[in-house]
């Protein structure tokens, strides 16, 4: 039976009211699933947010956070991660919080209900619950380092276990960022195209018909290169021209040969070695102008 134009007028105020009620924030993560949780904090710190604050929400071993992103923002995280038994939620909530401290986050406790945790986990969070989450004391004495497993182990040293290999497209060289994008997708030959356009770019410049370290000795080197450094010293002109012959020597001409084998780490490495090359050639002048 079709609607009266009354009837529908109040399931929209019934909406707004409800709009109204529930507090706008973002949230991320999956109830029940630690490492979508995890990935829910760790890209803030990825694309270089600062995570002011950090509260936990706990309830009978079950653990969200409330966090505060650049001094103002919140995020809630739903409840994947999990303490009190050994298995993967409590290992990786122990990660997370390590991690938090690693970037200076300052941490503290509230003890919520189950129907506040059921809430969270539904992105319907009220201006109310949170508005009670602030007028709450923090757990006392802090239980922040029960939850971490082994607080002997250097997290810094397991960073790299789940941060992403991530380009950083902001430091790119425009000349390169075509190779940027599609890295992945072929690094071997991203970097040789790399390698042969730079040196293409070189020889434009400076009319040399030479190769690799070759080529780059005698552009750069100073008192006698076409190209030079402004106020650079001749140690520092010399340091940044054996750059250029060093990475040739040791990276390129290896690549040149044999096939590689290598890990998409040490890749990545290489890759940003090679745009740093870029950003020192666009920065150089014409030593005779």
């Amino acid at each position: 039976m079709a609607q009266t134009k009354k009837e529908i007028s109040q399931e929209i105020e019934t909406l707004r009211q409800v709009e109204s009620e529930l507090a706008g924030i973002e949230y991320v993560g999956m109830s029940g699933i630690s490492h979508e949780s995890m990935d829910g904090v760790l890209r803030f710190l990825q694309y270089g947010d600062q995570i002011t604050h950090a509260k936990i929400l706990s309830n009978s071993g079950d653990h969200c956070l409330l966090l505060t992103i650049n001094g103002g923002d919140t995020v809630a995280v739903k409840s994947g991660f999990g303490s009190g038994y050994l298995g993967e939620g409590p290992h990786t909530f122990s990660y997370v919080l390590q991690v938090l401290e690693l970037f200076g986050t300052e941490i503290e406790e509230y003890e919520v209900s189950e129907e506040f945790i059921l809430r969270l986990d539904q992105s319907a969070l009220t201006n109310a619950d949170l508005e009670q989450i602030q007028a709450m004391r923090p757990v006392r004495p802090s239980r922040l380092y029960d939850y971490i497993i082994d607080p002997r182990k250097d997290v810094s040293e397991k960073l790299q276990e789940h941060f992403p290999l991530a380009i950083p497209f902001a430091i790119i060289d425009h000349r390169i960022v075509d190779l940027a994008t599609s890295f992945w997708q072929g690094p071997d030959d991203r970097l040789m195209k790399g390698y042969r356009r730079l040196e293409d770019v070189v020889r434009k410049r400076t009319g040399i018909d030479e190769h690799g370290a070759k080529l780059f000795h005698q552009a750069f080197v100073p008192d006698k290169g076409l190209l030079t450094w402004p106020n650079a010293s001749e140690s520092e002109r010399a340091g940044k021209m054996n750059l250029f012959a060093g990475t040739y020597t040791a990276y390129r001409n290896r690549r040149a040969h044999r096939e590689s084998k290598e890990r998409k780490d040490k890749l990545l490495t290489e890759f940003l070695l090679l745009n740093h090359l870029y950003g020192l050639e666009r920065e150089a002048i014409n030593a005779n102008p």
